[in-house]
């Protein structure tokens, strides 16, 4: 399985440097812009977290698969590598990121560790870490064609899912974001935290255990 990990490692190292020079120009422009540190972090982990699921596109280029399989690796062995790469791509770019909103809290004479910050960065993390437990099974069920088109599918479904849902509370005379607010209030940091936890918790499971059944039925 550590040999998997590191191909993918490999295989991203170019790109990956040029797209964290670039995560960094952005988020130093949109620190200097004034929209903040939380955005910059939040662009800086979710960007890095796209290339956990490219990496199948990798696999299958000139039937990659059988090959790969051909290896002292089992299927099963293929998708705990495949995650823990994706745990550890996420986890870096979050701390990057993260270190980067600190630095220019800093240099702007803010609370560097305000408490709401570093739960709002626990926050992007979560986010991270579901997008890519949709990700993976995804592209490892749909492949060539089909699966270069999952990416876009999938953030344009969160995006219509979410703004129905704003559009609905309004219908209903609730003001969505107030509402959210006031339950985030009520619940405490402690319990936001809790929360997110649980949420990646499950997230991260159910796509593994998903995978795996997806690898084990797939046919090269």
């Amino acid at each position: 399985m550590k040999g998997l990990i590191v191909k993918d490692i490999e295989l991203t190292k170019n790109q990956g440097k040029t797209l964290l020079i670039l995560a960094v120009v952005i988020g130093v422009f949109l620190e200097i812009s004034g929209i903040g540190s939380d955005f910059a972090t939040a662009y800086i982990t979710i960007i890095f977290s796209l290339f956990a699921s490219t990496t199948v596109s990798y696999d299958e280029y000139e039937n990659g698969f059988p090959f790969l399989l051909s290896l002292p690796v089992s299927r099963r062995d293929y998708v705990n590598a495949k995650y823990a790469f994706s745990g550890i791509l996420i986890l870096t770019a979050w701390i990057i990121g993260t270190v980067f909103g600190l630095v220019f809290r800093g240099i702007r004479g803010e609370e560097v560790f305000a408490p709401d910050k570093l739960g709002a960065t626990i926050g992007y993390l979560a986010v991270s870490v579901v997008f890519v437990a949709v990700m993976l099974p995804l592209r490892l069920k749909f492949e060539g064609d089909k699966g270069k088109l999952i990416l876009p599918l999938v953030i344009a479904g969160a995006g219509i899912i979410l703004y129905g849902g704003v559009k609905l509370a309004d219908l209903s005379g609730i003001d969505a974001e107030k509402e959210a607010l006031r339950i985030l209030n009520g619940v405490g940091t402690a319990g936001i935290l809790g929360m997110l936890a649980v949420i990646m918790v499950l997230a991260a499971g159910i796509s593994w255990l998903w995978s795996r059944q997806i690898m084990m039925k797939k046919e090269f």
